[in-house]
């Protein structure tokens, strides 16, 4: 979301150099000397100012090729007859485990999985060659819905996991490039969040079995 934004932004203050960082660890912003971090997921007590930006939701996805060969799982118990793809935390080492939203609480299950990554995006493209089923945020599968190249699956149970959320010192609080960026924030996470209007209309149009 951010790569293509960042080209409108240098377009409005071509003095401005932006050094985009991506990571699963946490940053010291003050050692690093970074302006504005967004994270996703629980903030920490923190003396940075902050601004909630959008919902993290995740969803479970699969390529149409998939499920027209094996099926759609209409219930999270039916991912046991399904090949599965999951996520590992580069952080902890932990695998993901997957939360759905069942009889009024929480469950979370660590599927069997045959393919294991690190990256989001491998991730997705394993799943859109045809993997098997996986769970990723919304706001990388949904370019991916846009081009039918991914399906959502399971969405009745789909959970708001978190928020994202951007951060910045509060020495940073009058910065014009701090100022702009934000501002280009604003326009990106947009309310409602485009991707998550775009998976739900990929749903009501009757992209998944339920």
């Amino acid at each position: 979301m951010l790569g293509p934004a960042l080209v409108r932004l240098r377009a409005r203050h071509p003095g401005l150099v932006v050094d985009l960082r991506i990571r699963d660890q946490m940053a010291d912003m003050i050692a690093e000397g970074i302006d504005v971090a967004i994270r996703v997921g629980d903030i920490p007590d923190s003396r940075l100012i902050s601004r909630t930006l959008a919902p993290h939701r995740i969803c479970a996805f699969a390529a149409p090729a998939y499920l027209a060969r094996r099926g759609t799982p209409t219930r999270p118990e039916e991912l046991d007859q399904h090949d599965c793809v999951n996520f590992r935390f580069q952080s902890t080492g932990q695998a993901l485990r997957w939360p759905f939203a069942m009889d009024g609480e929480i469950v979370e299950i660590t599927p069997e999985a045959g393919i294991v990554a690190d990256v989001s995006d491998v991730v997705a493209s394993i799943v859109i060659a045809g993997g098997g089923i996986a769970i990723m945020p919304t706001y990388l599968a949904a370019t991916h819905v846009r081009r039918g190249e991914l399906v959502p699956v399971l969405t009745a149970f789909a959970v708001k996991r978190s928020n994202m959320t951007a951060l910045w010192p509060e020495s940073r609080r009058s910065s014009p490039n701090v100022k702009a960026f934000l501002g280009l924030l604003d326009e990106v996470f947009a309310s409602p969040p485009p991707w998550d209007v775009l998976i739900d209309a990929s749903h009501d149009a009757g992209g998944t079995s339920q």
